[in-house]
């Protein structure tokens, strides 16, 4: 972006360069030169400086770093305001100059020194998770990871006060902290099919306190597919899947064996993979054990972090319906697995139930586990609690 380290406007009719300015002039007002920066309180990178003039209009405004570079910025149809396009620097000084002239031809000239704030006094967005534009299932959380952590009570209130859900029709939902950088928003029940999404991360402006600024966000928007849910039966070793409500299927699978029982609960589907290389040493179990296994597993959905996928499992075909003898996967044949391979998508639900072992999802930190709190129980990780999503 090339550089524009004045901006000149030209006039006509009183405007005349030729005005003799010396002149004595008629009660009129001064041109004023406003600028929202002070030396005394640093500015946020991501938020553009704005000149402004009364009584007048502006014809060269100069915003220089250190370097002596210009940076970038033009005035506003009328030449009343002025602004930057490029966003500053952190912990950098400016020197800003901004000249104005008025009716009869005299000019006011204000030059404002200030420094921006260091990049770890402005809360920024990392990431918002699902992607902008996806259609995603019905279980899908909206999560917002930052680049700093957030841990005051205060700061996190008004994090979740600022981060606007929008949605086609209303829905109620709240953010809630899964640790001191990720919160995570979750309608009380599942998202109604067909539901468009939009979430806002802005914070710019934002005085969270502690000489803590909010900086620059955006806005991704998203959709909710059809419901598909999963409920997978450990003990009866079926495993059926519904969509909108109607059952699409039943097919014979295996969990977990004794010691690596399945969990228990619901799960969200995090990703699809044709092929995943599985190998038990990632997940504590020794190479040379008689549990040890490294395979190409194909038609691989993954519903947690820590290696529980639903995936074809030709190998155990024979137990299929009959016996849990997995390292915890939900197994099945590779025709099955690949119709359902071909059903789900990330956001959709798998229920598991009846394993016979207390050993369940984790609500936080494996994958989407926040289904398997109550709601009061999930309110309990919010500041602001409940409200009902606005309209988009």
């Amino acid at each position: 972006m090339s550089a524009i380290p004045l901006v000149f406007v030209a006039g006509c009719g009183t405007w005349d360069k030729h005005r003799d300015v010396d002149k004595p002039r008629p009660d009129a007002g001064v041109a004023q030169v406003a600028v929202d920066v002070r030396p005394d309180r640093p500015a946020q990178p991501g938020r553009p400086i704005v000149v402004s003039v009364r009584e007048g209009r502006l014809y060269a405004v100069n915003l220089v770093g250190p370097d002596g570079r210009a940076v970038p910025g033009g005035n506003a149809p009328g030449d009343a305001t002025w602004s930057n396009s490029e966003p500053l620097g952190y912990a950098t000084k400016y020197t800003l100059t901004a000249s104005a002239v008025d009716a009869f031809g005299h000019t006011t000239t204000r030059t404002e020194d200030f420094t921006t704030i260091a990049r770890d006094a402005e809360l920024t967005v990392d990431t918002v998770t699902p992607d902008a534009d996806s259609t995603v299932g019905v279980g899908m959380p909206i999560t917002v990871t930052f680049h700093g952590p957030v841990t005051d009570p205060a700061q996190r209130a008004e994090v979740e006060r600022h981060l606007e859900v929008s949605t086609s029709a209303p829905v109620e939902g709240a953010w809630g902290w899964v640790d001191d950088k990720t919160v995570r928003y979750r309608p009380r029940a599942y998202w109604p099919v067909g539901t468009k999404v939009a979430v806002l991360t802005s914070l710019l402006g934002v005085d969270f306190g502690h000489g803590v600024y909010g900086g620059p966000g955006g806005r991704v928007g998203f959709d909710i597919g059809d419901s598909v849910i999963a409920t997978v039966d450990s003990g009866a070793h079926t495993m059926t899947v519904r969509r909108n409500g109607t059952d699409l299927k039943t097919v014979p699978v295996t969990t977990g064996k004794p010691g690596f029982t399945t969990r228990s609960g619901t799960k969200v589907v995090l990703g699809k993979a044709p092929h995943v290389l599985m190998d038990g040493t990632t997940v504590g179990i020794s190479a040379d054990s008689s549990d040890g296994y490294r395979l190409d597993v194909e038609w691989a959905t993954r519903v947690t972090w820590s290696g529980e996928f639903v995936h074809a499992a030709p190998w155990s075909v024979g137990s299929q319906g009959s016996a849990n003898v997995s390292h915890g996967c939900v197994g099945m044949s590779t025709d099955n697995a690949k119709w359902f391979y071909d059903q789900v998508k990330i956001g959709d639900v798998v229920t598991v139930v009846n394993t016979g072992d207390p050993k369940a999802m984790e609500p936080i930190g494996n994958g989407y586990g926040e289904w398997n709190l109550d709601w009061p129980d999930w309110l309990a990780r919010s500041v602001v609690g409940a409200g009902t999503t606005r309209p988009l």
